[in-house]
């Protein structure tokens, strides 16, 4: 799903027009540490060559209609961690100012691995829709929900926490509605901070705005406020005006207290790793409804 312009962290020619020796690199033996720091990072590489190649999107027939977190929750965080690894190894070779054909692929890989989180995330938010509404997601308690927010800056071991802490937000009492929602939401953060921090965050946040600013538009259409020009206001008579005004009333609190407050906590927390992208889902997905909800003909 990624287009060809995506942003990446980093940009590179194909591997056929690569080559060290076109460069002029001065040789510098390298230092025991430098070569074991070196060796650990090639490793990274091949390691998260074999699950993300596993997961290419235009790979097997499998992987072109399977869903890794719909499969394997298990597998699902170790994909994140080779991100993570895979990431960290780029940034290392890129700091050698050396072109190699392990950077090469590397970058290939991170961008099959981010096709394949925006497949994902696509994914979970459209299959949860009933899961992810507005009224549910906006009875759910602040308590719930700010533990990603608080753990967000913690160590790079509990980086993707939304799959560590499922013991503790996903109690045995609640509903199986409400697990799901718990699950689709800890899973959405988890890769939107994977994309955001690999510097793929643009292709996280439109596939976003589509899925959540239809279901707010739905929603509004849902309230049923018939919309009135001021002439024909004028022209009700008492009983009727105040009839609407009532119907109007009512529709605005839900819209206010469910529909707009339901999208911001989950905006809030999918999102939680970046205030301005935070800020732009939010708008993205409610501010047009928002306006021909609220504006007077």
């Amino acid at each position: 799903m990624a287009s060809k312009g995506s942003a990446s962290l980093f940009s590179f020619k194909s591997s056929s027009s690569l080559s060290t020796s076109s460069l002029s690199i001065p040789h510098i033996p390298p230092s025991p540490t430098h070569s074991f720091s070196q060796s650990m990072m090639v490793e990274n590489i091949e390691n998260a060559e074999a699950l993300i190649t596993k997961w290419e999107p235009n790979g097997s027939s499998y992987t072109k209609f399977a869903f890794l977190f719909q499969e394997s929750r298990k597998e699902a965080k170790v994909f994140l961690k080779c991100v993570k690894d895979l990431r960290r190894a780029m940034h290392f070779l890129v700091s050698e100012k050396t072109v190699s054909d392990k950077l090469v692929l590397a970058q290939n890989l991170m961008q099959i691995a981010m096709k394949r989180l925006e497949k994902e995330f696509y994914q979970i938010l459209s299959a949860n829709r009933q899961y992810l509404d507005p009224e549910s997601v906006s009875s759910r308690s602040s308590r719930t929900l700010g533990w990603s927010r608080s753990r967000s800056s913690e160590s790079d071991d509990e980086e993707y926490g939304g799959f560590d802490e499922e013991v503790h937000t996903v109690s045995e009492s609640i509903s199986e509605g409400e697990r799901l929602s718990e699950l689709a939401m800890s899973d959405l953060k988890s890769i939107a901070d994977c994309m955001i921090s690999s510097g793929y965050g643009k292709e996280c946040v439109r596939i976003y705005i589509i899925i959540r600013k239809s279901i707010v538009d739905e929603e509004l259409y849902r309230l049923g406020i018939e919309r009135y020009s001021s002439s024909t206001i004028n022209k009700m008579n008492s009983e009727t005006s105040e009839h609407h005004i009532k119907n109007w009333l009512n529709a605005t609190k839900s819209a206010i207290k469910t529909l707009f407050h339901g999208e911001r906590v989950l905006c809030d927390h999918v999102f939680s790793v970046s205030d301005k992208i935070r800020e732009s889902c939010f708008t993205g997905s409610t501010k047009e409804g928002a306006i021909n909800f609220f504006q007077i003909s």
